[in-house]
Order: structure tokens, then C-alpha cells, then sequence
């Protein structure tokens, strides 16, 4: 700090620098330089410059000046009488203007004799001698002013300190600039964060009232759509109850009941997945005798199996008593997989079924002849209105959907394997009634 303090004042001075042996720069003007690095405003570094200057010098005056295009902006000021706080003046007629211009320190022992002084300006002040150093020494932005009201010729040491504070005042100012550009950023950039917030909650509130009105129309048309589904469903059971109706007939009305049946589980489908999405699709568990249901469930597609020349095969193990679930989403969803392993497998193919279960598990397959499903996609074919395009014939992509969502009210999980020689195994399992009363002690 002292060899910074002396090429100062050699360089303004040259020879009058002293021997800078056992010379320390004050603590006081330490302390000034750290409270400068703190500065977070120009009114805080004016006030902290202002009380230093004059400290630092024992003078009886200081000015604080700016640099304000082509004038000198008297900005704050610390001193025994008025100076010229407030005013400003062209920079070739005062003498921080032309520390200014010229990149330097000046000192003046007496006004009256320097031709620089503006001696009108001066004469209803006390100054008699001054002293004027630039803040920043390379294109200037101010300056700092030290006045006595007695002769005084300001000492290379006392400039050296001047100019030190002067040079901190100038890094201070220049990290205000930065930091007041970088509060102007982060508020223009709240405030854009706020009005995308708003847009963005606005946008919400619509897509939620969309959401409000698009469930209320399903729910409207899958009225509409089980009702007369419904009465297709029961006058098609009635005609295959006749003992009297020929082969031919009974075929086609076999598939007006199982196109019926399946108009109304579709409907049934959409309604659980939207209570899923609520969280309102809650099993209601009662004894399922699994062989049994599977029988039922073979017999409503057995039409759809015929009109294509394809076998539906069936194999289950499963005791009475080993299955606690609910009855109706379990038989729609083993329904969805064998009426999908059925339009997707190929004519004269074999539809298999099979069950089985151990202490802990009921594993359900439904295993068709069809192309498969890719590995990449095994993921994503239970998720909402996915399909395969390439093999898509009709539906929404909502059966598997429902599926999943029914295997796992129900605690269970569900997958997809490679069936041997070709096509698909959908498989999933269900915790058998001695599992579920384990976990329920």
C-alpha cells in the first residue's frame, strides 16, 4: 500500500515522494477501504468518502465530485462552511474539471495566484488552499476535493492517501454499477417470472375447466352409450336362450351380445379411469372363484373367437378361497386382454389362458399369437391412448390403461413377456386372500 501511495505522488510530483522505510498507510484509511468494498449505493459511498477525505488530511474541507458529461457535479460535500454542494459547473472552469481532464492530482497553495482557480467562485468561501486528485486516473468519473482555510501545501504523503481513497472510491462505484445492473436484471426478470406465473395459473384454471367439462361430457355420453348397449345386450341374451334357434343365428347373435357387451365395458372403462385419476377407484374385495370366471368370460367372447375360426384354451389351478378381489373390475380386465388377444392375433390362432397360484400370488396370462409387442414399448402400452399404430384395429388405447390401473388397486403389478413360438403373454398377478390377511394383521 505504501509503494502504491508514493508512484501516485511520484507520478504526479516526481522527487517529492518520501522515504517510504516504516511509512504505513493509516488503519483508519483500512477501515474506509473495507467499508468502501461493502458500499451498495452511491449515497453510502458519498457519505463514507465525504467524512474520510478530510480525516485522512486534517483538512477543513472536502468535496465529492462527479463527472456528469461536460460538467462537474458538486455532489456532497464535508466542510467548516458552505462549498458548492448541489451546483454544477463546466469542467473548464473549476478545478476538479481539470484534475478531471487531465487524468491528475493538483495542489494549490494559494487560489489567488493559480490561474486555474475560478476566484469568483471561491471568494464567499474560507479556502485559501486545496488540493484535487481524480477518481480513477484513466477516463475519470469524478474527483475528491481537500480545502484549508489557512496556506497549506498539501505533502506527497497526504495526496498519496487521497489518491488511495480515490482510487478504492473508484472500484467501489464501478461494483455499485454492477451490482444496481444486476438488481435491474433479477427485478425484470421477476417480474417476467410473476406474469408467466399468472399466465401460466391462468392457463391452469382453463385447462382445469376444460378438464371439468370434458369429464362431465364422458360421463354424459357413457350414459347415453350404456343404456341402449345395455338393451342391445339384453334382448341378444334373451334370442341365445332359445332352445329353438338355429346354429347360423345363434352365431350372429352371440356377436351382437359380445359387440353389446363390449360397448358397455368400454364405457365402464373411461368412467374408472377418470375416478383413478381422482383417486377414487377403490376395489370392493369379495370371494372370487377365479376358474369359474374365466369360464364366464370365455363364453361372452366366444362369439368373436368363432367369426374368426380361433380356439380359446384354458387352464386354471387356482382353489376356491384363494382369491379375495373385486369381481367386476377383475372380470373386465381379464375381458380387455382376451378380447384384445383376439382381434390381434390372426385367424385360426389359439387364445390361451392360463392361472395358477402359490402362498403369495394369483398369476393370470393371457397369451396370444399375434405380432408381439416390441421391447421399447412394453413400457409405455398400458399408458392412456397408446397403441400400436402399424396394428391398431379401432379402440381408444384405453383398455390396457384400465387394466394396469385395476391390477393395481388391487396391489398387484402387471407386465408383458415374449409367448412361445410368437405373440404376446399379458400377465400380471394378485395377492392371494392369505397374502392380503397377512399384510392386513
Amino acid at each position: 500500500m505504501t509503494a502504491a501511495i508514493c508512484s501516485l505522488v511520484e507520478s504526479a510530483r516526481p522527487g517529492e515522494c518520501p522515504p517510504t522505510e516504516g511509512l504505513e498507510p493509516p488503519p483508519f484509511l483500512v477501515g474506509v477501504i473495507q467499508d468502501l468494498s461493502l458500499a451498495r449505493d452511491m449515497p453510502t459511498i458519498m457519505e463514507i468518502v465525504r467524512k474520510a477525505a478530510r480525516e485522512l488530511t486534517g483538512a477543513d474541507g472536502a468535496t465529492f465530485v462527479l463527472r456528469e458529461g461536460d460538467l462537474c457535479y458538486y455532489a456532497e460535500e464535508n466542510a467548516i462552511g458552505p462549498l458548492w454542494k448541489g451546483r454544477r459547473f463546466p469542467m473548464s472552469a473549476c478545478i476538479s474539471g481539470w484534475a478531471m481532464l487531465h487524468g491528475e492530482a493538483v495542489t494549490i497553495e494559494d487560489i489567488y495566484e493559480d490561474p486555474r482557480i475560478p476566484v469568483d467562485a471561491y471568494r464567499p468561501t474560507f479556502v485559501k488552499s486545496l488540493c484535487m486528485v481524480p477518481i480513477r486516473t484513466k477516463a475519470p468519473i469524478g474527483a475528491i476535493g481537500n480545502y484549508w482555510a489557512s496556506r497549506h501545501r498539501a505533502t506527497p504523503h497526504e495526496l498519496g492517501l487521497l489518491q488511495a481513497l480515490a482510487d478504492s472510491t473508484s472500484v467501489s462505484m464501478e461494483n455499485v454499477a454492477v451490482y444496481a445492473e444486476l438488481e435491474k436484471r433479477v427485478k425484470d426478470r421477476t417480474r417476467e417470472l410473476e406474469q408467466r406465473s399468472r399466465e401460466l395459473a391462468e392457463e391452469h384454471a382453463a385447462l382445469l375447466e376444460l378438464q371439468r367439462q370434458k369429464e362431465e361430457l364422458s360421463a354424459l355420453v357413457v350414459h347415453d352409450l350404456k343404456s341402449p348397449a345395455a338393451a342391445i345386450a339384453l334382448a341378444a341374451s334373451l334370442q341365445l336362450r332359445s332352445q329353438d334357434l338355429k346354429p347360423a343365428d345363434r352365431r350372429r347373435w352371440g356377436i351382437v351380445f359380445s359387440s353389446a357387451e363390449r360397448i358397455i365395458r368400454t364405457a365402464a372403462n373411461v368412467l374408472d379411469i377418470a375416478q383413478s385419476q381422482d383417486g377414487r377407484l377403490v376395489p370392493r374385495h369379495v370371494d372370487v372363484e377365479l376358474c369359474g370366471l374365466l369360464a364366464e368370460i370365455r363364453e361372452v367372447v366366444l362369439p368373436l373367437a368363432e367369426k374368426r375360426e380361433q380356439t380359446i384354451e384354458l387352464s386354471c389351478d387356482v382353489p376356491e378361497g384363494a382369491l379375495r378381489a373385486d369381481r367386476d373390475l377383475l372380470g373386465r380386465t381379464l375381458q380387455n386382454l382376451v378380447d384384445n388377444a383376439l382381434r390381434y392375433s390372426p385367424a385360426k390362432s389359439t387364445v390361451r389362458i392360463e392361472a395358477h397360484a402359490d402362498a403369495a400370488w394369483v398369476t393370470i396370462a393371457v397369451c396370444d399369437e399375434g405380432p408381439g409387442i416390441p421391447v421399447e414399448m412394453r413400457g409405455r402400452i398400458f399408458d392412456r391412448f397408446v397403441r400400436l399404430e402399424e396394428n391398431a384395429r379401432g379402440g381408444w388405447g384405453l383398455g390396457l390403461s384400465f387394466c394396469k390401473l385395476a391390477v393395481e388397486a388391487h396391489g398387484g403389478t402387471s407386465w408383458i413377456e415374449d409367448n412361445t413360438p410368437r405373440g404376446s403373454r399379458f400377465c400380471f398377478r394378485l395377492p392371494t386372500a392369505l397374502a392380503q390377511g397377512t399384510l392386513m394383521t
